[in-house]
Formats: C-alpha cells, structure tokens, sequence
C-alpha cells in the first residue's frame, strides 16, 4: 500500500491533508482487514483499500471527524463497496471456501448444504445477505462473509456485544428462511 504522502499530493487544503492524514492512520488496518475479508484470497486487498482511499478523498468534505462511529461506519461502507465492485469487475467469486459458511451458519437445523454446493447456491447466498436490511446486512457480511468475531463485529459498527449477537442470530434463521424457499422453488 502507499504511504499517506502519497495521497496528500491529490489534496490542495491544509485542513484536508489533516484530516486525511488522521483517517489514514487511524482507519487503514480497519480498511486492510475488511478488504481482505472480501478479496483476500485474490491478494487485492491493496488495491480496493487504494481506492477507497481514493474515493475518501473525494468525499472528504462529508467526514466529520468528530462523530466517530459515524466515521468509521462510511469509511467501512466505501470499503466495502470498493471491494464489491472489484470483484464484480474482476468476475472471481469464487465457491471454494463453502465449508467456511458450514461452520459459520450454527443453529439447530443445519442449512439445506446441497444448495450451497452449486455456484448458483452460493451466489444466491451472498445475494440473500446482501439483500437484508442495513442493519442486518452490516453484521452477517462481517459475520458470515468476513469471519469477523461479535466481539470484532461490536467493534467496528460501535454496537454491543449482546445487540450483535442478537442480530446475528435473527439474519441466520432469514437466511435460512430464504435458503429453504430457494431449494424448494428449485426442486
């Protein structure tokens, strides 16, 4: 990744080469990990996290500093949204990792895996939890795509433990729910 000197070349104001410079600093592993969580098995975490740096500077003028979990949630939102668009670009999602979800997804019934199995399956997987409310989309892409813990989770999103847990708990029974009207409307 390039340093922070590197970007302070693309902005003229003083006040915003601060502010970036402290975002930078105190964002940049934040960024790195939920790049990785997306791309990291294509080794491109440092190009989404470049352009989302890139995208930062753009919206410098929206960043209030002072509101920190406000903060951290856009600069996870453009993170995200970089590494979504990479690789819907890139066309590399991949299934390989299938056995991650397995273990990820616990609740007393286990999730219809033959539909997890396919391409089809898994796409419509990520769909589903893309499709879900913001909040709940926030925590099981942390959760589920990312294998962020709760407690990591509760960290990022400035929630609690406990309201994470719980989130997390009610978007696995709607995934299964979808999961279980997509097997039944394949067959």
């Amino acid at each position: 990744m390039f340093p922070v000197s590197f970007y302070l070349c693309a902005v003229s104001d003083e006040a915003c080469r601060d502010k970036l410079t402290l975002i930078y600093d105190k964002y940049l592993d934040d960024m790195s990990r939920l790049a990785a969580g997306y791309v990291g098995k294509y080794q491109a975490q440092g190009d989404v996290v470049h352009n989302a740096v890139l995208k930062i500077i753009d919206n410098l003028d929206k960043i209030e500093l002072s509101d920190e979990k406000r903060t951290r949630g856009y600069i996870w939102a453009i993170t995200r949204s970089c590494a979504i668009d990479w690789l819907r670009k890139e066309k590399q999602f991949e299934t390989e990792n299938i056995d991650d979800y397995q273990d990820t997804i616990e609740c007393d019934e286990p999730p219809p895996v033959e539909v997890l199995m396919s391409r089809e399956g898994y796409d419509y997987l990520v769909g589903c939890i893309r499709s879900m409310k913001d909040s709940y989309r926030n925590v099981c892409e942390l959760k589920f795509m990312c294998g962020l813990k709760e407690r990591e989770i509760a960290e990022q999103l400035g929630l609690s433990e406990k309201n994470v847990s719980v989130i997390i708990v009610r978007g696995r029974r709607k995934l299964i729910e979808m999961l279980e009207r997509y097997r039944k409307n394949d067959k």
